[in-house]
């Protein structure tokens, strides 16, 4: 136990490195496409874009987690987002920040199924709620912190004069620091273990045929109540990417500055940073599933609150109770799923949880997107909204416990 608790702080300095360097840019990739003169639904592919990829390969990766070992593989994966958000600040159209923008989420999917695993195998399960709820505060870290500086960068870059024709929001220094922070999390990973995995499981897992390779999803896709652990993962996530995306847009239709619209972003992920640090005397005293009902419904009705303009301190406290409410659902979902499935098989849980996870943040953002066309932004709120009744509703008939 002594051996795991270095094991975890080092993941999750890597984690917070990576979140900071990723919730910079994805905020600043809108913006760079406003200045680019994108519409609302190519807004939407953008999103589409980050998570698309994602879908195909994140639970081959976890099976390659689980018998090669995580390290490799959460190495290679920043490495590719620190590219990813180098070429952001050089792409000139819409067709090249999109590229840029998959090659970003194709990234975070080999780092954050490396990290995950590395998190589940760091102590015994019973203790798997508060290893990820660590896990979940340091990524609303990191949500936090990356929109607070890419705003303060991005408002310096306009004060200053500093931006170009096509990036007048100031996104490049953003994407420059994103592209820092990575090499350095890059470096940092190379200090992690390998497990799970490595060469002897590697030799076992070489020996097993293709029907039982299968099987292991299929054991962990048969599951109780799998279907709706994951269902639940992908909407709150899904909920958090969407107002990532959209509220820049929503922000220059309602007269919000860069710096607003990154505060109301920061107060969301901090609110969700503070719920997540004492998630586990949480989930002692109320229980997993009356927390996520709740938390979901709440959301919901904060979310409706949002819908029609409002006054920017009503923005902020809706912000703040999205981002509490929001913050409980990673965790306790995550820790759902891992303790769910066999020991030998977490990884692959966990990787079929970010495909889940993925397929809402791919298909969602562009709905969400016809939508806005069609009835203005409030829509955004109000999909969103209806999406966390559909989830309080189904986490109330599982057997979470």
């Amino acid at each position: 136990m002594a051996a795991a608790r270095p094991t975890l702080l080092l993941a999750l300095a890597v984690a917070l490195l990576v979140q900071f360097a990723q919730h910079a840019t994805r905020p600043m990739a809108s913006y760079r496409a406003l200045g680019l003169d994108a519409s609302v639904e190519q807004l939407g592919l953008l999103a589409l874009a980050f998570g698309a990829l994602s879908i195909l390969i994140a639970i081959p990766i976890g099976r390659h987690v689980d018998r090669r070992g995580a390290r490799p593989t959460t190495i290679g994966g920043i490495a590719l987002m620190g590219g990813a958000a180098a070429a952001h600040a050089g792409s000139g159209s819409i067709t090249g920040l999109i590229v840029a923008h998959a090659a970003l989420g194709l990234g975070l999917i080999f780092a954050v199924v490396g990290l995950q695993a590395i998190v589940a195998h760091a102590g015994p399960s019973e203790g798997a709620d508060a290893r990820f709820g660590l896990f979940g505060a340091t990524i609303s870290l990191g949500q936090m912190l990356g929109p607070l500086v890419a705003g303060g960068l991005a408002e310096a870059a306009v004060a200053f004069d500093l931006t170009a024709a096509d990036d007048r929001y100031g996104t490049a220094p953003t994407f420059v620091l994103a592209a820092a922070l990575c090499l350095i999390a890059a470096v940092a990973a190379a200090r992690l273990p390998r497990h799970p995995g490595g060469a002897r499981t590697a030799r076992v897992a070489e020996t097993e045929t293709d029907a039982a390779r299968s099987e292991g999803l299929g054991t962990v896709l048969r599951a109780p109540h799998m279907g709706k652990a994951l269902w639940a993962s992908a909407i709150v996530l899904t909920a958090t990417d969407v107002l990532t995306v959209y509220l820049p847009a929503i922000g220059a239709e309602r007269g919000w500055s860069v710096a607003l619209v990154s505060i109301l972003l920061a107060v969301r992920a901090g609110m969700s940073f503070a719920v997540r640090v004492g998630i586990a005397p949480l989930v002692r005293r109320v229980g997993r599933r009356t927390l996520l009902v709740a938390a979901c419904a709440i959301g919901a009705a904060a979310l409706l609150l949002m819908a029609p303009p409002s006054p920017t301190w009503s923005a902020v406290i809706l912000m703040a109770v999205i981002g509490l409410v929001l913050g409980l659902g990673q965790p306790v979902t995550m820790a759902w799923v891992s303790r769910s499935a066999p020991e030998r098989l977490r990884a692959t849980a966990l990787a079929a949880r970010l495909t889940g996870n993925r397929l809402g943040q791919s298909v969602i953002p562009v709905a969400v997107g016809a939508a806005t066309a069609v009835a203005g932004s409030g829509a955004v709120f109000v999909v969103l909204a209806a999406l966390l009744v559909s989830t309080s509703v189904a986490v109330a008939r599982s057997d979470l416990r």
